[in-house]
């Protein structure tokens, strides 16, 4: 069985990060492992939530996993805190090997998220050079890249953020949240090779969806998808989940219900 370490936050309200990669890397018949690198009593899409950072405690995990062995086929990059944990999960990615699958969490809609940094987003571009595959949205590969933000890039500005990408060596980079007219989906890269795909627009903004696009993605790949396959399985999974989740809310979206549809569809590519 493959095994996956997915790397985020542990959110104990609403559907995100370790909440959804975990069953959803599990059902596509992987062992997830995880390392929290927050504990949040609920994600920050709700009003000021409790947070302790774990960044003290990543090295020791590493240490103990090490001492008995431990491997990992994939390691999944989500959710970081601070410009500390960044660091400490570089040094994790010195340590064990496998597909490096990092979504570079820190903003949406041209702004970053409140309690990102400057400090934050020179961090993650360290660590992106130590990505196998990264899965910025718009706002996140216009930060890294310091290319403009558009809302509704064109082909070749998705081009320009794609090529500003790949220059932090990674072989595969998809830019998730691509909004054209009426549609919605990604447009990749993988060593120069382009792919997209695009699902018409759910009018209603669903939490998590990120999160549940990059698991796939994960899972996908670990179980020898071509990055081509693994985005656009995640991206049909998502847009049946939105479809699936009839009301807006800050508690999640409605994956479980859907996760034999991803069963059968991984199965039959």
């Amino acid at each position: 069985m493959k095994q996956v370490l997915s790397v985020q936050d542990l959110s104990c309200v609403g559907k995100c990060s370790l909440t959804v990669a975990l069953p959803v890397v599990s059902a596509m018949g992987c062992a997830c492992s995880v390392l929290p690198t927050t504990l949040l009593s609920t994600h920050t899409g709700f009003p000021e939530p409790y947070r302790r950072s774990l960044t003290g405690d990543m090295d020791a995990v590493c240490d103990h996993w090490q001492k008995i062995g431990a491997d990992f086929d994939a390691v999944s990059v989500g959710y970081l805190c601070d410009p500390e944990q960044a660091a400490a999960v570089a040094r994790l990615l010195e340590r064990f090997g496998g597909i490096r699958v990092i979504d570079p969490v820190m903003g949406d809609h041209g702004k970053l998220y409140r309690s990102i940094t400057e400090a934050h987003v020179e961090a993650m571009r360290t660590l992106c050079r130590k990505g196998t595959v990264l899965l910025p949205n718009l706002t996140e590969a216009a930060l890294l890249t310091g290319l403009p933000y558009r809302e509704q890039p064109t082909r070749e500005q998705c081009r320009q953020l794609l090529a500003g990408m790949e220059e932090f060596g990674a072989e595969t980079v998809i830019l998730t949240g691509v909004s054209r007219q009426e549609e919605l989906g990604f447009v990749g890269s993988h060593k120069g090779e382009e792919f997209s795909f695009f699902a018409p627009k759910v009018p209603r903004q669903c939490h998590g969806t990120g999160d549940l696009f990059a698991a796939v993605v994960t899972g996908a790949l670990v179980l020898g998808k071509t990055p081509s396959q693994a985005a656009t399985l995640a991206a049909r999974f998502v847009a049946r989940v939105i479809q699936a989740t009839k009301e807006a809310t800050p508690f999640g979206v409605s994956f479980e219900g859907e996760l034999p549809f991803l069963w059968q569809e991984l199965h039959m590519l």
